[in-house]
């Protein structure tokens, strides 16, 4: 059930593991790939809105270079259990470009970054380039009618939630590997004179894998949809379709067609309540379903930092619902999100957050004093310098299979900034099990290991003994159980403390300490202590 005019833009941060745990890295509010139109909506997001002007917005250009390096003593390279640990001193060298340009026909914004590990002694450890790709741009070719969108996401994944998730790069892990996803999405938007907003689209993603520890298959998603809408009386009225196509090795297809209509009563400006009803089909390798479905939902907007939207429908699988709640203060961010509905594989890489973007609830923070977006976040990034703080919060691992998930997630997060302190904590629990339509699998199971609960946390402290030293502390917490009968627990925690002092207005350094530790029934136990210092330079 859609409660808007048109298909609402929504982006994520960069991918995991895109480089050392590096406190004073400059990092962009722009890391962004936009979200397709028609993906489940039920999907967890994160992050914040796009700081990118939209089509036809003022012109705002803004870019950043930046390299950093940073040594990790470490007396457990590999992660193996204590009888075969083995230490090593790691090298990690990350060279950074962020982009945001706003302009009346073109927009691109994002991040790209090319971080180098090295090992001594050498085959203590992988030496390796992670490369870490995120950039999202706009071109109005026709205004006000022709758009196409584009989107390039190259990230470090974990392969198995129940596997080893280093909280650094200078680790070196079987579980991490490389996940590409590449989108290019033309759509029309526009309003006729009876003030009939509509937007035909046609997403297109592709999605490769490289470093598995297992033999995988790219993929590829499809969708088209279309939505119009008048909601410019007090009973309103939308109507919408979609039409998605995965398949994984271009043989195995999931196809489902959804129709929908939507009446939309305004009970007052900043009150929406609606009911929908339409028809489903979606179609496996080996099953199908098809039926009605119908649903009801708000959009509530009671204040200009208030917002909050939730939706119910009855669909093949049962109930499909979303919630989301987002309220900004001078020196606070919240966020709250409840879903439950399907998604694949290819969705996830290109909308499931890697990681909470602490950037975008900094930007989404600033958004009221800030209203420039190149202003913004030069704002956000010298925030992000002088308080020590980390790009990313932590978040569930993306499942790949060769299968459509039943996802039920809830996450929440707060970001509660002071004169001298800084805290940022987020909690999260997501269910994954195999869909099934009359009781069968839908498609049939081609992959184990993807019916599972996750279940994690992360606290990030940050206080300011001086205008230019940061202390910083950091925990993390996460479990994965399994849901069928075989016994499957793995617990992992992590635990960071830094210094971060700012040199000059472009220079940062940093020196601190981890403790993280694995125990599970199905992969091997591990402990690390490592200690690590280095040193970020921003060009401009």
């Amino acid at each position: 059930m859609l409660l808007v005019a048109s298909p609402a833009l929504l982006v994520t941060p960069a991918g995991a593991q895109t480089g050392a745990w590096t406190p004073t890295a400059p990092v962009s509010s722009a890391q962004v790939l936009g979200t397709p139109s028609g993906v489940p909506l039920g999907a967890p997001l994160g992050g914040a809105l796009p700081t990118a002007a939209p089509p036809g917005g003022a012109p705002a250009s803004f870019w950043s270079a930046s390299v950093s390096l940073q040594e990790t003593a470490t007396n457990n390279v590999d992660l193996n259990p204590s009888a075969t640990a083995k230490t090593a001193l790691v090298t990690e060298i990350t060279p950074m470009l962020t982009l945001n340009h706003s302009g009346s026909r073109i927009n691109l914004a994002g991040t790209i970054s090319l971080p180098v590990v090295l090992n001594l002694p050498s085959g203590a450890g992988t030496d390796r380039v992670y490369p870490a790709v995120n950039l999202y741009g706009d071109i109005a070719l026709v205004n006000n009618f022709l758009y196409v969108e584009g989107a390039v996401n190259v990230s470090q994944q974990f392969f198995s939630p129940f596997g080893a998730q280093p909280s650094s790069l200078a680790n070196t892990t079987q579980n991490r590997y490389r996940a590409d996803s590449y989108r290019v999405s033309p759509y029309i938007r526009g309003v006729t004179q009876a003030s009939t907003s509509y937007e035909l689209r046609n997403d297109n993603i592709w999605t490769n894998l490289s470093g598995t520890p297992i033999s995988t298959n790219n993929s590829t998603y499809t969708s088209f949809s279309g939505v119009a809408s008048n909601v410019q009386t007090t009973l309103g009225w939308q109507a919408s379709f979609n039409y998605t196509d995965t398949r994984i090795n271009t043989q195995d297809s999931v196809s489902t067609q959804i129709y929908r209509g939507s009446p939309i009563y305004a009970v007052d400006p900043n009150l929406r309540l609606s009911a929908s009803g339409g028809y489903e089909q979606n179609r496996g390798s080996a099953t199908s379903s098809q039926g009605a479905i119908y649903g009801v939902g708000f959009a509530w907007h009671p204040t200009p930092r208030t917002n909050l939207t939730g939706d119910w429908e009855k669909r093949f699988f049962g109930s499909s619902y979303r919630f989301s709640y987002d309220h900004v203060t001078p020196l606070s961010v919240w966020n709250l999100r409840l879903s439950r509905n399907i998604s694949s594989y290819p969705v996830q890489l290109a909308t499931l957050p890697a990681g909470v973007s602490v950037p975008g609830f900094l930007d989404s923070l600033f958004l009221f004093g800030i209203p420039d977006p190149a202003d913004r976040q030069r704002v956000v990034d010298q925030f992000i310098r002088d308080r020590g703080l980390p790009s990313t919060l932590s978040s569930p691992v993306n499942l790949y299979t060769e299968q459509i998930l039943l996802q039920q997630y809830v996450g929440a997060t707060v970001g509660l900034i002071g004169a001298r302190n800084t805290i940022f904590v987020t909690a999260y629990s997501v269910r994954n099990e195999p869909i099934a339509a009359s009781g069968t699998p839908l498609p049939p199971i081609l992959a184990t290991g993807n019916n599972n609960t996750q279940n994690g946390a992360n606290v990030v402290w940050t206080y300011r003994l001086t205008p230019s030293i940061a202390f910083v502390a950091s925990a993390d917490g996460f479990q994965t159980l399994s849901n069928q009968g075989l016994v499957a627990n793995t617990k992992q925690g992590i635990v960071r403390m830094a210094l971060s002092t700012t040199l000059t207005p472009m220079t940062t350094a940093f020196a601190g300490a981890r403790y993280q530790v694995l125990q599970s029934d199905v992969a091997l136990d591990y402990t690390e202590v490592a200690i690590f210092a280095g040193i970020g330079y921003t060009f401009r």
